[in-house]
């Protein structure tokens, strides 16, 4: 039995309690469209469905300020990191697929110990680099959160390189894509296209900061895998950070289903952002907070001004 989101058309993983693309509640009702290729009927209207899915993600759906509430919105922010957890704890049932994880964590111990006996050789700074081994050892407890959320960001990224291979698929598929939506994303024309690109790129320039506590080129490795983690994520349009964009719109919002425009813009934002972020590791310009501040609060000047020119023209 084939299953689709009623909300975007989807199709969703066996067991999936909510849609990888638009966060979407996978058990909100019970029209969900279910198919059977047992009959020649079925296996039309199958076709009939990815027809439809494959128009969706040409012309996906844009919300317009004047809609009602959607008839299905995308679960809250919370709910959806909680249901993310619990699905991907599954991975704990497959042994094999924590093998890379497993031996990331074995070479950041080793490096540790490398450091504290103070041999430092170049390979030794070189793998440190590339596997972000340093992050979350300065800075104290905000920075060691943060290098812990960096870890994470990095053994997914590990995950997604290597696994793949075991199932004889190409890893990081969509990046051309990607590259593609991103600059698509980044091309505003209006003030209202403004808003979630900033927002988008101080967000990130943010999270880089919190990971990356020293804001040092050493530790810039957690941004360039951001970096290439979300361009994948443009090209695929699915994935967490894409479900929890809806989602997290939707929670702002209160249950309205968000723009997919908007939403691609802010993911393009916060591609931006992770580059810019390193770029300014590189120059040794430590200006991430205080950038990613600024261009937040200048994302929500813009949200205010375009509401209130919309609220006039109403008038």
């Amino acid at each position: 039995m084939g299953k689709f989101c009623t909300s975007c058309g989807t199709a969703l993983n066996e067991g999936a309690k909510f849609c990888a693309k638009c966060g979407a509640n996978a058990f909100q009702n019970n029209e969900s469209t279910q198919v059977s290729t047992g009959t020649p009927e079925a296996a039309k209207s199958e076709q009939e469905i990815q027809k439809t899915m494959n128009s969706t993600k040409k012309n996906p759906p844009i919300n317009r300020a004047s809609d009602d509430a959607p008839q299905h919105s995308p679960m809250g922010a919370g709910k959806f990191i909680i249901a993310y957890i619990r699905q991907s704890l599954t991975v704990l049932k497959n042994p094999k697929q924590m093998l890379p994880t497993a031996l990331l964590g074995l070479v950041w111990l080793v490096l540790a110990l490398l450091g504290s006996f103070g041999i430092n050789p170049l390979p030794v700074r070189i793998l440190s680099f590339l596997t972000f081994a340093q992050g979350g050892m300065f800075g104290g407890v905000f920075g060691a959160v943060g290098g812990i959320l960096g870890k994470v960001a990095v053994a997914a990224f590990l995950n997604a390189a290597i696994v793949p291979l075991f199932q004889k698929k190409a890893p990081f598929s969509g990046i051309g894509g990607g590259i593609k939506g991103f600059f698509s994303g980044i091309a505003v024309k209006s003030i209202t296209a403004v808003a979630p690109l900033l927002g988008g790129v101080g967000a990130s320039l943010l999270l880089y900061a919190f990971m990356n506590s020293t804001q040092s080129l050493q530790n810039s490795m957690v941004g360039i895998i951001a970096f290439i983690m979300l361009l994948q994520g443009i090209g695929k349009q699915g994935g967490f950070l894409w479900g929890l964009a809806f989602s997290a719109a939707s929670s702002l919002s209160k249950g309205r289903t968000p723009s997919y425009i908007g939403v691609t813009r802010c993911i393009s934002g916060m591609t931006l952002g992770f580059a810019l972020g390193v770029a300014l590791s590189a120059m040794g310009l430590r200006w991430c907070a205080w950038l990613g501040t600024v261009l937040l609060i200048a994302a929500l000047i813009f949200v205010i001004v375009s509401k209130g020119k919309k609220e006039v023209a109403a008038a």
